[in-house]
This record gives structure tokens, sequence and C-alpha cells, in this order.
């Protein structure tokens, strides 16, 4: 038998393979190594207090643990030799996301009666402080809401839309109810009658299973809760139970929490539940993801970040005035996303930094204005198509896209100016790519031969003007490509000819 260490291992690493389709092949050879581990001898996975136990001895597995964790599992019981298909059944449904059935349920469902799944409960030493005298005499057979003598009467004030309701109801919240029944079972409920009657009652106790999962840094499970509040409050149409949604998420948002959902917002399997998340807290969430892009060391991680603040429309006004910092990765990183987001706010504010001392901001703030491409972005991407520095030049060309029509006058111009040979190559291009009628007119005289002698062109960048004709693909875009097959010069003769056979084959 392999240690409790290597056991984690194997186990995590083909639990990883499950969760990728592409890895089939992989994904068998492991899993028939995994089930003749198991072969001969039982094997207990526990979680406790946020570690992870093999058969008693302690392991480091962090991301076992998070999936274990995602899915509220407590233990998991193999006996020797288990059945093949209750083995691949566990690992497929720990690969998979919570469904509407805890994960011990779904694998009953599915037959298993060897292995053992004991789901994560959540015990507190004291009530839930949600009290408050209600605004009417209860009927005589209701219990009575005690008033808690601690509270300020503020907080009482604020709380009471819960309480009221689920008194109404003849509900009391009853801590006991968190200790008999997993997050995903109370989400469930939850999200199956969002506007019922213990409505009330599942958000107090999701807020308490959420305090305990924050303390025991559990960001998985604190993901799974808001954002299953999250889609359950996206179906209340009744303004008062959206009140008391908007009340509990007002408790639970804090910036601790959002701070561990956006370290995970770019892990494949969290960035859904992540994004929704972060969005919903508006500014708030803009602001941590702010705070983080400043910080994020590495293109990777920015890209990260980028992906969760994109199709945020809340916080511009924050992300604009980072423009203006007085550390230059910050200015880089934040121009880098203003032109992700094609932010036309932000072009006055890059507009600014294309006297910027640094290189690096000036490259990020020309490849901004070049994907924003409006009318507004055209005269500052002028003066970048003029920088000193011909990578900042190459920038403002590799960044036109095809709806930057307002931007093909200015590159008309710049490739009358240019001399480097490689950023006229990319205006020329960014040009097709364009594709509007002046754009093509542009192409369409830069394609052709010139004068007999002084003022023939180089050939290398009429084939360049013919690549931009294919990438334009206009009606007379293609009719200049046709004049051109049987062109004086070869090298533009082959250009064409490719051209059009690569349209035809579109």
């Amino acid at each position: 038998m392999a240690s409790p260490k290597e056991f984690a291992a194997l186990f995590a690493r083909t639990l990883d393979l499950f969760r990728d389709p592409a890895a089939k092949e992989e994904q068998k050879g492991q899993f028939r190594t995994l089930a003749g581990l198991v072969k001969n001898e039982s094997v207990t996975i526990v979680v406790h207090e946020g570690g992870l136990a093999v058969n008693g001895t302690g392991v480091s597995e962090s991301m076992l643990l998070q999936r274990l964790e995602l899915h509220s599992v407590q233990k998991i019981a193999i006996p020797a030799d288990p059945p093949v298909s209750e083995l691949f059944d566990l690992l497929r449904l720990l690969a998979e996301q919570p469904g509407d059935e805890d994960i011990a349920a779904r694998l009953r469902g599915n037959g298993a009666k060897r292995i053992a799944i004991v789901m994560q409960t959540f015990a507190f030493d004291s009530p839930a402080p949600v009290v408050a005298i209600p605004s009417a005499p209860l009927p005589e057979h209701s219990p009575p809401v005690p008033r808690d003598s601690a509270a300020p009467l503020k907080e009482q004030e604020d709380i009471p839309q819960i309480v009221r309701e689920a008194s109404a109801a003849h509900v009391a919240f009853s801590p006991a109810t968190a200790a008999t029944r997993s997050t995903m079972d109370l989400i469930a409920e939850l999200r199956a009658k969002p506007e019922g009657a213990q409505a009330g009652e599942l958000l107090a106790v999701l807020g308490r299973q959420l305090e305990s999962a924050m303390k025991s840094r559990k960001t998985s499970q604190a993901l799974a809760i808001v954002a299953g509040i999250v889609r359950a409050e996206q179906q209340v149409t009744d303004a008062t139970r959206r009140r008391q949604y908007s009340i509990a998420l007002k408790r639970m948002y804090s910036k601790g929490l959002l701070e561990a959902i956006a370290e995970v917002a770019n892990d494949p399997t969290d960035r859904e539940d992540s994004l929704l998340v972060l969005r919903r807290a508006g500014e708030d969430g803009v602001e941590v993801l702010l705070d983080l892009l400043v910080a994020a060391p590495t293109i990777e991680e920015r890209r990260g970040i980028f992906m969760a603040l994109t199709g945020m429309k809340e916080g511009t006004d924050q992300l604009v005035h980072m423009l203006g910092h007085h550390q230059w990765f910050v200015v880089r990183n934040v121009a880098e996303l203003a032109g992700e987001l094609g932010l036309e706010e932000a072009v006055p504010a890059l507009a600014q930094q294309l006297d910027h001392e640094d290189e690096r901001v000036r490259k990020a703030v020309a490849l901004a204005l070049a994907k924003i491409g409006s009318s507004a972005a055209a005269e500052p991407l002028r003066r970048a198509l003029r920088d000193k520095s011909p990578s900042v030049r190459m920038q403002a060309a590799l960044g036109v896209g095809r709806k930057s029509s307002a931007l093909a006058m200015p590159l008309v111009v710049a490739m009358e100016e240019e001399e480097d040979e490689e950023v006229e190559r990319e205006l020329i291009l960014a040009l097709g790519r364009i594709g509007s009628a002046s754009a093509v007119q542009a192409l369409i005289k830069f394609a052709q031969p010139g004068g007999r002698l002084f003022g023939r062109k180089p050939a290398a960048l009429r084939a360049t003007a013919v690549e931009a004709l294919r990438l334009a693909a206009t009606p007379a875009a293609v009719g200049t490509l046709e004049g051109l097959t049987d062109d004086g010069d070869k090298q533009v003769r082959s250009a064409a000819q490719s051209a059009l056979a690569d349209l035809k084959r579109k």
C-alpha cells in the first residue's frame, strides 16, 4: 500500500484529470493505478478543521481539500476492493460542480453501496443574533421573539425584516437546523422556493455557515453559499422579499470575502460563481479587484483579474482615476484593462499619459487607444503614432481592429511618415483589419506598382498590401486582388493568387 501522502497525491492527480475532458487516455491510466492501490486495503479520507487526513495521517494536498470542501464532504470511506464503478462515480461527481442534491445522495442514487460519504454539518455554540420585537402582537400560539438587549437599537431595526417574516409564518430560527443540514441542501431548498416562508430562516442559517467557512478559510464553501443566495435572489420578484435578500447579502459581503473570492476568480472551476458574486457587489467588488490589479506581479495574474473585471460596469470612475497613479506599473496595468474593456470614458486620461517617461506605459496606452478605436481616440492615437519609440508605434498598429473605422485616416497619414519597415507593415495590415471604404482605397493605392522607374514601390510593401486586402475582403478589395493575379512582379502575383484562393475557401 502506498503511504497516505502518496495516496493523496495520486487521488488528487486522478481527480484533476477527471476535470479535464481532453485527458481521457491519461485519466484511464491514473484511474487503473488508483483502483490497484485500494484493491487490498481500505482508505479513509477525512476533512477536519481546514486540514486533510488519509488513514489518520495528516497530508498536504490543497486541490483535493478544495474539492471536498466545495462539496461539503467531511469523510470518504473506501473499503478494500470496492466496485470499480463506485470508485469511478465518486471521482466523476467530485470533479463536477455541486448540484441540487449533495454528493452522498447522488452517489447512493447511482447505486453505490460500499463507498460511503459523510457530509459536513455545522453546529454553533450560540444562536444567531437575528432577533427583534415584532411590530404587532403575535397570536397566542406563536412563540414570542426575544429581544437581544445587548444589540444596539439601530442594529435591531436593520434586522427585523427577516425575523418578522419568519415569525409571521410561525417559523422560528433554530441553530439546530445548521447542525443537521449541509450547505448544498440549504441552497437547493432556497433556490427551489426563493420566495417561500422558510427563506428568512435559510438565509440566517447560511449566514452562520458563511461565518464558519470564512473563519476556517474555506473559500470554496463560502463562494458556494454566496453564489447560491445571489442566484436565488435573481428569481425573486416581490419587492419585500428582495429587500430581505438585500439585507442578508449586505451582512455577508465583507472586504475579506471579496478578496478571497477575487483570488479564485481565474480558476475555471470557480470563475462563473466568482464573477457572479463580484458583480453583485458592484463598486465594492470593483474596488477589491482594482487593489489586486495594482499588486499583481505577473501578466498571468493581471489577465485573471482582467477577466474578472470584464463586463463589470460599476467602478469605471475609479478605474479612470487610477490612470493618474504615481507608480508606472499601476498606470500600465490599468491602461491594459481600459483597452480590454473598450472604455471610451478612459480616452482623455489615457491621452494624458502619452508623454509618460516610461516606454512600457506609452506602449500600453497606445494599444489601449487603438483597441478602443472610437473617434475620440483618433487624435490621441495620431500622437502615439508619432512616438519616438518604434515599439510604441507598433503597439498602436497592432491594437487596431475591424470596428476602428475612425482610425483609418490617422493610419494612412502615419504610413506616409513611417520609416521603420516593421511598423509600416503593421500599419498596412491594420488598415486591412479596419476594412472601411477609405481604408480599402488606401490599400489599393499601396498595392499598385507605381511609376516605371523612380516611383516604383518595393515588392514586399505591395505584397503586404495584398495581404491586407485579403483581410478586408470587400468587393473592391477582391476586385483589386483579381487584377493583381497577372501583375508583373512575381511576389505580388503569387500573393494575390494565394489571397483569392484563401477567400474562396471561406
